[in-house]
């Protein structure tokens, strides 16, 4: 179709320019003969042993086509609907593909869209384990550190398969020990174990991540874990794969311990080879009947390296199997042997050096100013100077070394809480002493402020740091084990018992006071005012009247 000037549209229409003679003789049929062959008739196709590929050298558009919504290829596609395994339509495609020039490209087409961004035909051949397929991708020059880094690939998705993103780590994630040793080793382009996805994990961080501690899965895991790192070995002597950290800082030894692998820990920490010792965490020293004296490599494991695994489980509340894991060796014996040799005797000194600092905080808060002249009668306000003699000297020690160890309290917590990140799951489970100490230290520090700007309010706090102090005393009980079960039992009991009956209290105590607060609403507001007022007026008002307000209304 074309257009005139006019724009009028203009149709061209092709004619059987053949004469009736011509026709008549195709359509005749002989004995013992085929017709007269004419152009587009099908049995020309007959003839034709081998499919002729019909090429253009200006464009390959036909092979090379994208789904533009997704990115997928006619490859992609091929690989997702095998029938047993095999699709004749594949060697095809390649054929095609490397003859148009537009092999590499081809091959290492991957998808576009946000949901399986990155995976390529070697991820997806691997994902339908085909082992003859992933050979042939691979020769032809599929690309073997390809990411799929999509949102399906992701970990804590809700549906997704977290494997690692790399042609390798799939490969072991899903169970294929052949394709995993062929991808390692192979005359065409081997992977490079230290390769890393876009968290940082190498194929060991990746089996540690898909670990479940179900008996069929940590079997497998275990499995290709090790096999993974003898073959490594054999091909890479000098890579030491189990020390290299992802983008959090953790090797899959310290990974394992923050996501609460037991097993997989426990196989990891007590692995011996016979044969390949630079490999093997421990080694049997000798052995008689079920007795055996082991050794234990403490790389990673003891706190004297920064991001340990002890560390990561004992500040890691919120980690599953915490307390199985301390209970593996060599950590139950590391902790046992910690305590024997320095840490019973540091937590006795840090006692002894509490106790201490609680009496000089009891006597500076039982020799406190009363905030009185006596000379005069008159009411004085704080801060009250010191007086000039041994009394005044020793006050003021007292002074300074409460309020160091208020600050000491202060930042220990602070540090503490940016470890441990406390929320109600690790009161259930570590207690609430280290919070006590820390609200310790805020009251005294308030208390201070209150007192250097002349607020007789800041008696109020001294109280209850006072009686929080001697509170905190009951966790050095820890350290016997008589006492510490004790410390223990009433911390689960203000957390559980007492806490659910406390709610319960609270919703009735609520209830009633809104309604006698309904029915005498306007005189009792009236009745606190004139009280607070009369008695805050009084000449011969102290703090202690304030005091006894504040609990009066709190009861």
């Amino acid at each position: 179709m074309s257009k005139s000037k006019d724009s009028s549209p203009t149709f061209f229409l092709e004619t059987d320019d053949l004469t009736e003679e011509e026709r008549a003789k195709a359509k005749q049929v002989k004995k013992g003969t085929s017709k007269d062959k004419r152009p587009m008739d099908s049995n020309y196709l007959d003839e034709i042993d081998e499919p002729v590929y019909l090429l253009n050298n200006e464009t390959t558009v036909f092979i090379t086509y994208l789904d533009k919504s997704n990115g997928k290829t006619a490859l992609l596609k091929a690989l997702l609907n095998l029938k047993e395994g095999e699709n004749d339509t594949i060697e095809h495609l390649l054929e095609i593909a490397e003859k148009t020039g537009d092999l590499k490209d081809f091959v290492n087409a991957a998808y576009t869209d946000s949901y399986y961004k990155g995976q390529t035909a070697l991820h997806v051949a691997i994902e339908q384990r085909s082992a003859n397929f992933v050979q042939m991708l691979v020769k032809k020059g599929a690309d073997v550190h390809a990411k799929a880094c999509g949102k399906f690939f992701q970990p804590n998705q809700e549906t997704c398969f977290y494997f690692g993103e790399l042609p390798l780590s799939l490969a072991a994630c899903t169970n294929q020990p052949d394709i995993v040793d062929f991808l390692m080793n192979n005359p065409y382009q081997a992977v490079d174990v230290r390769e890393r996805d876009s968290h940082g994990n190498t194929v060991l961080h990746a089996l540690v991540s898909i670990a479940d501690n179900s008996p069929e899965n940590t079997e497998f895991v275990i499995a290709m874990y090790d096999h993974i790192l003898f073959k490594a070995d054999q091909l890479h002597p000098k890579i030491k794969l189990e020390e290299i950290e992802n983008n959090e800082g953790f090797t899959p030894l310290t990974l394992a311990a923050k996501t609460g692998k037991v097993v997989l820990l426990k196989h990891i920490v007590q692995r011996e080879f016979k044969g390949c010792k630079h490999l093997s965490r421990k080694m049997t020293e000798w052995a008689y009947g079920p007795v055996c004296s082991s050794l234990y490599d403490l790389a990673s494991l003891d706190t004297y390296e920064k991001n340990s695994a002890l560390e990561i489980i004992v500040y890691g509340s919120e980690i599953p199997n915490r307390l199985e894991m301390l209970n593996i060796e060599p950590f139950n014996r590391l902790i046992e042997e910690k305590w024997e040799r320095f840490a019973q005797r540091m937590f006795w000194f840090n006692f002894i050096v509490y106790v201490i600092y609680l009496l000089i905080f009891t006597a500076v808060a039982f020799h406190r100013e009363e905030g009185k002249d006596f000379s005069n009668n008159q009411s004085l306000k704080p801060p009250f100077r010191y007086k000039n003699n041994s009394k005044g000297y020793l006050l003021l020690t007292g002074h300074i070394i409460t309020t160091i160890g208020a600050l000491y309290f202060l930042i220990r917590g602070l540090r503490d809480m940016l470890r441990k990140r406390p929320g109600f799951q690790s009161l259930l489970i570590d207690g609430y002493t280290d919070q006590l100490f820390f609200l310790q230290a805020v009251l005294f520090l308030v208390c201070a402020l209150l007192y250097f700007f002349g607020q007789d309010e800041y008696v109020a706090c001294l109280v209850l740091c006072l009686a929080l102090s001697w509170v905190n005393l009951l966790y050095f009980s820890r350290g016997s084990k008589n006492m510490g079960i004790y410390n223990v039992m009433i911390q689960k009991m203000v957390l559980g018992e007492i806490r659910r009956f406390l709610v319960v209290y609270m919703v009735f105590l609520i209830g009633f006071s809104a309604g006698i607060f309904a029915y005498i609403h306007e005189s009792i507001y009236i009745y606190i005012y004139i009280y607070i007022y009369t008695v805050c007026h009084r000449s011969e008002y102290t703090p202690h009247i304030f005091v006894n307000i504040l609990l009066y209304l709190f009861m």
